[in-house]
């Protein structure tokens, strides 16, 4: 990056982050020495000559509004790129969701339906076919920085197709003690920083040489497992706060969780939901601004690293040649519906930031098209020219990257949730349904035929009235839970249908 921008990128930070929140501005240095690392495979095809690079930056359980607190990730890749603010995790889980981006597939025929158990966990992904390979057999040089699908057995070998395979061992959510698949271990360090230096490692090392796909799996904001915490590995209980930097250890304060502002927030009835969760008690407020503000500065390290990714690619002469992605595994629910955390299928906690930045993206737009991370999978394959050797169920949205007003042929998406026990009369799955522009549909798999909930949320954004048993929206459940049908065991281009319209809710008397 050249002197000039980099202070004007320094300078910008504390003019956001005042308008933002108030508080202190971000300063951006540039990122450390880079460590050693392996190289696990390498290529000798070559690709085809205007072959764009990628970086992918996943958070980890970041909220869509959070993007609000990152002043870099707004002017470098909001007003450069374009925002989705209607983006999803099909499957709102960290397992599960980085298999479905992976794979580009849903649950149904990746096999991953939780972070544990039966039908769970990394060792139930099979990563001999996925954006990795496909980037492989098509001249890419490839890494993986940080955390895989959830843990990862140090005796395991590398996934294919990555030429860096450069995950996080267990505990992969420890912020400050952590080893690397190559065998770099760090004590009273700070995770963040040594996946950025390791990132930019890599655009340094192939930048002119090669086309490049990174991924970049930061950790923050989710909670963090030292490793003397005794987490279940399936949720955040046992965990603590996620740190701060030192840098930001002090930032933003007296922010207010922009989720005490929903209605949904500790909602005041929860009588129509379903049995599992209507007997909640209302949460502590206090204890949510203390996770929301530590949430955010982590995420903070976070918005510094882009910056010190763009100021690579500047530097290297790649920057316009790059697609720059920003997105989470899933959202997170910070009280809203009287729950904190995420595997439900709560608005909240089903949407996630997507910002892209790249060539031929018109600068500063929006889009409101309905997307997931299996389209956001088939979309950079079809940028980068790729082809998977295996069906892929998303739907890409190249023509949207080009005019945000285009949409797609798919009127309904299938959402889930999985479970642990394989004596389930459905195993592997807890809930199930669709979502439209309109509703949103789920019953819970193994618990009869009242455990769901149906949510109007052209009437009912917040989501507080389910109308599962609602005799006006019958023919309105009705459709929905046939499309379900259709779209449970969906595989390839079936999963995105064109429906057509939905029938009307009956006029109340």
């Amino acid at each position: 990056m050249p002197h000039t921008l980099r202070l004007t990128v320094t300078a910008l930070v504390g003019l956001v982050v005042l308008a933002v929140v108030g508080a202190q501005a971000v300063s951006v240095e540039p990122a450390a020495t880079p460590s050693t690392v392996v190289r696990t495979s390498e290529t000798t095809r070559l690709p085809a000559p205007d072959a764009p690079n990628v970086v992918v930056f996943l958070t980890d359980d970041m909220r869509k509004d959070d993007l609000g607190y990152l002043p870099h990730v707004r002017n470098l890749l909001m007003k450069r790129g374009m925002t989705f603010t209607e983006a999803q995790s099909p499957h709102p889980l960290c397992c599960p969701a980085r298999a479905a981006l992976l794979s580009g597939q849903y649950a149904q025929n990746n096999g991953v339906h939780h972070n544990s158990g039966a039908y769970g966990g990394w060792e139930s992904f099979d990563p001999s076919s996925t954006i990795a390979t496909w980037a492989e057999d098509a001249g890419y040089a490839t890494a993986i920085h940080g955390k895989h699908l959830n843990h990862f057995d140090a005796d395991a070998p590398a996934d294919p197709g990555w030429t860096n395979f450069d995950i996080l061992l267990e505990p992969a959510t420890d912020f400050e003690n952590f080893t690397f698949f190559d065998g770099d271990s760090f004590n009273d360090d700070y995770v963040t920083t040594r996946l950025d230096e390791r990132t930019v490692a890599d655009i340094d090392t192939w930048a002119g040489r090669r086309p490049f796909m990174i991924f970049a799996n930061h950790v923050a904001p989710h909670i963090w497992f030292p490793e003397s915490a005794k987490g279940d590995g399936d949720g955040d209980r046992g965990g603590r706060l996620p740190p701060a930097e030192a840098a930001y250890a002090h930032a933003l304060k007296g922010i207010t969780p922009r989720a005490f502002k929903d209605p949904a927030f500790n909602e005041a009835d929860m009588r129509d939901k379903e049995s599992i969760v209507s007997g909640r008690p209302k949460l502590a407020p206090r204890p949510l601004k203390r996770l929301n503000l530590a949430r955010i500065r982590s995420l903070l390290s976070v918005d510094e690293a882009v910056a010190h990714t763009v100021a690579a690619l500047e530097r290297a002469g790649e920057l316009e040649e790059t697609y720059i992605v920003l997105t989470s595994d899933n959202g997170y629910a910070l009280g809203e519906h009287r729950f904190t955390g995420k595997d439900r299928l709560s608005d909240e906690i089903l949407d996630v930031p997507l910002v892209i930045r790249g060539p031929g993206i018109p600068a500063g737009t929006r889009s409101a098209r309905t997307v997931s991370l299996i389209d956001l999978t088939a979309t950079l394959a079809q940028l980068m020219s790729l082809t998977p050797t295996m069906t892929i169920d998303g739907e890409h949205f190249v023509p949207t990257l080009r005019d945000p007003e285009a949409v797609g042929l798919r009127d309904t998406m299938l959402i889930q949730t999985g479970a642990k026990d394989p004596s389930a009369r459905f195993p592997g799955w807890a809930y199930r349904g669709v979502l439209t522009q309109r509703y949103s549909y789920a019953r819970r798999i193994n618990n009869g035929p009242t455990a769901g909930f149906l949510y109007d949320r052209r009437q009912d954004p917040h989501e507080l009235a389910n109308l599962l048993s609602d005799e006006r929206y019958r023919a309105v459940r009705r459709e929905l839970e046939r499309r379900y049908r259709v779209l449970a065991d969906c595989s390839g281009t079936a999963c995105n249908r064109d429906f057509g319209p939905l029938p009307r809710p009956r006029p109340a008397r």
